[in-house]
């Protein structure tokens, strides 16, 4: 038989180790196989196994991918829902302190406050449903257009928590009474808004704010 090249026997190696060539071919690579040490180096190699990852290995592996992703979402939602919450909570407590902390001071109107007296004391009250609370002076004498005079001052504010909530949840009439003090040392009552810091300069208190009892 004529010797055969390496060159056809390396062409049709491939078909031969996948066993879909004729008889004749195959005694034919298999003789030149027994003598070539090159062909069947080549032989060799084309026979190694290609070891692909079974449907087991790659299921467990995108298990783990999955897992990570989903651990990863997990740990980014509940930083969104704990950052959610933190900016929940300090929304709720700036409103909740600008509305009870923001102070307004309710005009004077004779309609709605008044001073009356009972067993020699002086009372101021006030009847509406937005008051928030009192800030008053005690008694002190001020000279006042060249004359000394035993004064007080005081004013009623509002907040939006009174303004806009508080009338809601309260249905019944409301009315506040507090005491300014002794008829007998009290000359006159102002009404006006003034800052309670350090001592109290009753006469620039007085010059801003509304005689509403006494001459």
């Amino acid at each position: 038989m004529k010797k055969i090249s390496c060159d056809i026997i390396k062409d049709v190696l491939p078909l031969y180790l996948d066993g879909v060539v004729s008889n004749d071919t195959k005694e034919m690579v298999e003789e030149h196989l027994s003598y070539c040490g090159s062909c069947r180096n080549e032989a060799k190699i084309l026979k190694q196994d290609i070891i692909l990852p079974s449907n087991r290995n790659i299921q467990l592996s995108e298990a783990r991918v999955f897992k990570k992703l989903k651990s990863h979402l997990r740990k980014k939602n509940t930083i969104i829902l704990i950052s959610t919450i933190i900016a929940t909570i300090l929304i709720a407590v700036g409103l909740h302190s600008y509305a009870i902390l923001t102070k307004t001071c309710i005009p004077y109107g004779n309609d709605i406050i008044s001073i009356d007296e009972v067993d020699g004391k002086l009372y101021a009250t006030y009847q509406d449903e937005n008051l928030a609370g009192t800030v008053s002076l005690a008694p002190s004498k001020t000279k006042i257009n060249g004359s000394e005079k035993n004064i007080t001052v005081f004013y009623y504010y509002e907040t939006p928590w009174s303004k806009y909530i508080q009338p809601i949840l309260k249905k019944d009439d409301y009315k506040n009474t507090f005491c300014l003090g002794d008829k007998e040392e009290i000359d006159q009552i102002y009404y006006g808004e003034f800052e309670l810091e350090g001592l109290a300069d009753y006469a620039a208190i007085v010059e801003n704010s509304e005689l509403i009892w006494g001459d």
